[in-house]
């Protein structure tokens, strides 16, 4: 046993690692300190991939234009993820929700969904204003202003005479006496901005044939299909090609601007307004209003749902699009109500704009799939501004973009939202942006991991777990094994601001990415659990991007069922970024992750501050990178790109005292083994005969000198110590130089 110890002490001096002795802090950055371990600078992640690497994917239609520059600046995903979390803070608490933001002329909700839908999606937008221009309308004059605008008569004359029947302008003027004066004229203006935003949302559509609409709208698997590319539907390629972008989202940012300006006016009336029924059928659509009362509103082929109060129970196809109606809207004032519905429900955007804004209450949200927040070749937009909630869909729903926008948005109260699969901050192909905000509240988000129940079983996992696609995930249509027809992913996100919560889901959830996609779960205070299965927390394969940000709380990150590839693993060209500030944190997975790169990938777990647990699988250890050997042929292969390229497994722990549980160095495998029956077991720093702890408190972990690793630029990098800093900025002031 003695000459094993040797062996190992010799080892621990080959790898720089020290033991039992604190670390001394030079002056600088903490990370560009631990990447220069192995000779590395910022600037060496990430990878700009070059023309002539025959082999890595090119040519993929519809990726977004800021994920190049985050696939080659690793670190900048945290800045970018940080702006987004901001955009919520700013907007969505209870006292900007009402305020008119600095430097805009626009509210808040038409910011928040700009920033965190439309400009995310399209460059060429920048959230100055909708330019809404509207004023306050007589309500029977708004109603007729559409039959104008679609070309329908008001009076019907034949043979010289008028018919006796319809008297469109007499039975208006009748109806609309069931409706408060005082709130005629605001539901007018609102009328009028709807024609505006319809006009913009046709213009969208001018060049794609009815029959091709007909096909995407119809088309409702393709978050199941996208992935190995199961079933090619050549009318998205026609209509991605045809369809005008901005128009459809400048008609969506008007709607959510127009909902909101009424929302506000209707709080500022001082009458008692009781219960009242109005429905009048246009040629764009049913326009359905009520007043306080507890109603039964039916949302089929209804452009516009208005209701002042009561516990309502809504039904049908409320705040979304259709085929021939290209606007579903729904504004609800009060109440504890009831949304019920199947499929293309509650903020559906399907070639078109279909927008719910409910404004206190505790709610209930029910539906099928494809509802609270999904665009396809569309936005869908679900808002709840007050009130403890829940949310349940089966698939395709939560903050959902197929060639489109989807957002699903909370501003407080104590929410509950479940789904099967394929959302929760889903972006997906045609560079969806897919994105659900909560700002305060003890939260539940769940994807369901019963196969039994989802009907999508994960051979990841034997066929026992489902596929989740949920919780900031970003996959795209990978053809490249099938037909070829291979569709980037979008922006998917899920940000939490304040409160306690609980994320738990199967496999491909919190912060993971698929190819061309860049997938993003962010929460900022609270004691917060993390419960994953395979390809979950900070996890990606196959060109792609996978972040988890959380910036305060004692929190716990478990991975569970036997499963791997989580907590900050890459396989395949990913970036996986888990990065967590302040509590005490508890790590814990039965394979390996913990800054686990393989096949070309960077994988970083970086905590600050707090007094952390880390329990790893004994053949692991924090931060290491492995590559197939059989994959590095070099310039004897058809391809150089994987010769060409780095890996980078990264493990940075600063501050607080750590436990390292089940962390082992191994004499002969230059990797870790788990500790045999005949040895004394080890915890921590503390060592005994038969094995030294590979990691503890103010120590460095890199591999032997004469590991093949570095001969194929793979980099294993652990380190923990006592205090530090890290800008994670694109360029911080503290980096000694830049690109």
């Amino acid at each position: 046993m003695k000459h094993i110890l040797t062996a190992l002490a010799a080892l621990f001096v080959l790898s720089n690692f020290t033991t039992g002795q604190s670390e001394s802090v030079p002056d600088g950055d903490t990370l560009d300190e631990t990447l220069a371990l192995v000779g590395l600078q910022r600037e060496d992640l990430g990878w700009r991939p070059k023309g002539y690497w025959t082999g890595f994917p090119a040519d993929i239609p519809y990726k977004l234009r800021q994920f190049d520059d985050l696939f080659d600046e690793p670190l900048a995903n945290i800045s970018y993820l940080q702006t987004m979390a901001h955009t919520v803070r700013e907007l969505l608490g209870p006292e900007q929700i009402d305020a008119k933001p600095a430097r805009s002329s626009s509210g808040s909700l038409y910011l928040a969904v700009a920033r965190l839908g439309v400009i995310q999606k399209n460059g060429q937008f920048r959230s100055y204003s909708c330019n809404l221009t509207a004023e306050d309308t007589p309500l029977d004059e708004a109603i007729l202003a559409i039959y104008k605008q679609a070309q329908r008569p008001t009076k019907y004359v034949t043979f010289g005479d008028e018919s006796p029947y319809p008297l469109v302008e007499q039975d208006l003027a009748e109806a609309v006496e069931a409706v408060p004066e005082v709130v005629q004229p605001i539901i007018g203006k609102l009328i009028m901005n709807i024609l505006d935003a319809h006009y913009w949302a046709t213009l969208a559509l001018r060049n794609v044939p009815m029959e091709d609409r007909l096909a995407v709208v119809q088309r409702l698997n393709i978050g199941q299909e996208q992935v190995d590319a199961l079933d090619y539907c050549p009318q998205f390629d026609d209509v991605a090609a045809q369809f005008d972008e901005s128009s459809m989202w400048y008609a969506g940012l008007k709607v959510v601007e127009a909902l909101d300006q009424t929302r506000i006016a209707l709080n500022e009336v001082e009458t008692d307004i009781g219960p009242f029924v109005f429905d009048w059928q246009t040629p764009l659509g049913w326009i359905r209003l009520r007043g306080t009362g507890n109603d039964e509103i039916d949302g089929d082929d209804t452009l516009l749902s208005v209701d002042l109060g009561g516990d309502d129970e809504y039904t049908g196809t409320i705040a979304a699009s259709s085929i021939t109606r290209l606007l579903g809207l729904a504004l609800d004032m009060a109440g504890n109500d009831s949304y019920t519905g199947g499929t293309r429900v509650q903020g559906a955007g399907m070639c078109g704009v279909g927008v719910l804004l409910d404004v206190t209450g505790n709610d209930s949200y029910e539906a099928v799939e494809y509802a609270q927040g999904v665009g396809q070749f569309g936005m869908g937009v679900c808002i709840d501004l007050q009130g403890d909630d829940t949310y349940f869909s089966r698939y395709s729903a939560q903050g959902c973009g197929y060639f489109g926008i989807g957002l699903q948005m909370d501003a407080a109260g104590n929410d509950q939202y479940t789904i099967h699969a394929d959302g929760q901050g889903l972006g997906a192909s045609g560079g969806g942006v897919g994105v659900l905000v909560d700002n305060a509240g003890d939260d539940r988000y769940e994807a369901v991991r019963d196969p039994a129940i989802t009907g999508r079983p994960s051979y990841h996992s034997a066929g026992k777990i489902s596929v989740s696609n949920a919780q900031g995930c970003a996959i795209g249509r990978r053809g490249d094994g099938a037909d070829g027809h291979a569709w980037a992913g979008g922006i998917g996100a899920l940000i939490d601001i304040e409160g306690n919560d609980t994320y738990e889901a199967g496999n491909w959830s919190m912060g993971t990415g698929y190819w061309f996609g860049a997938g993003y779960l962010y929460d900022g205070t609270g004691d917060d659990v993390y419960r994953g299965v395979v390809w979950s927390q900070a996890t990606g394969a196959h060109f792609c991007i996978g972040v988890l940000l959380d910036e305060g709380g004692n929190d716990q990150h478990l991975v569970e069922e036997t499963s791997s590839n989580s907590l900050a693993f890459g396989h395949d060209f990913t970036i996986a970024l888990l990065v967590n500030h302040g509590g005490n944190d508890i790590y814990e997975t039965e394979r390996p992750g913990l800054g686990y790169s393989i096949n070309r990938s960077v994988a970083m777990l970086i905590d600050i501050g707090g007094d952390d647990v880390y329990r790893d699988e004994p053949k692991s250890r924090p931060g290491m990178a492995i590559c197939d050997e059989g994959r590095l042929a070099g310039w004897d292969s058809y391809s150089t790109y994987f010769a060409d390229s780095s890996s980078v497994g990264l493990f940075l722990d600063i501050g607080g005292m750590d436990q390292y549980e089940i962390c082992r160095i191994s004499p002969d495998r230059h990797r870790l083994h788990a500790i045999e029956e005949d040895e004394t077991e080890s915890t921590g720093d503390q060592s005994t005969e038969g094995t030294i702890a590979a990691c503890s408190n103010n120590m460095i972990w890199l591999d032997p000198e004469d590991s093949l690793n570095y001969e194929v630029r793979n980099f294993s990098i652990g380190v923990d110590r006592e205090q530090g800093e890290i800008d994670f900025r694109p360029i911080p002031e503290k980096r000694p130089s830049g690109k």
